[in-house]
């Protein structure tokens, strides 16, 4: 809804992007162990919503990018994550800047590494 809600602007913006931010647990291939129910689902949806979202804006000349910010050492990830907020933060620039029409609708790693729906 705030993609429609936005739709104009974005459309007559210079970037034209939109981009998700969700976590690889929302990977249905991915889930080797089970549990996490609810937030497995919600991102699962958020994959399948932005999935859909690329066929509908791209004919504006908008891209998408469903986006997996790694294994984050955060009080969420935990301090086992193999990344640093740093690392992560600057790998999904580099991702959001390599975006465009031609390479849209992807789900993507931090560093770029394609993910099984």
């Amino acid at each position: 809804q705030i993609v429609e809600a936005f739709l104009n602007q974005i459309t007559n913006s210079d970037l034209k992007k939109v981009v998700s931010i969700t976590s690889k647990m929302g990977s249905i291939d991915d889930n080797t162990s089970g549990g996490s129910y609810i937030y497995r689902s919600s991102k699962t949806a958020l994959n399948s919503m932005m999935q859909s979202l690329s066929h509908d804006i791209k004919h504006h000349g908008i891209a998408t990018l469903t986006l997996h910010p790694g294994w984050v050492r955060t009080d969420m990830g935990g301090m086992g994550g193999w990344i640093d907020t740093y690392e992560s933060v600057q790998g999904m620039i580099k991702q959001i800047e390599k975006l465009t029409v031609d390479n849209s609708g992807k789900y993507v790693d931090y560093a770029g590494k394609s993910i099984n729906w």
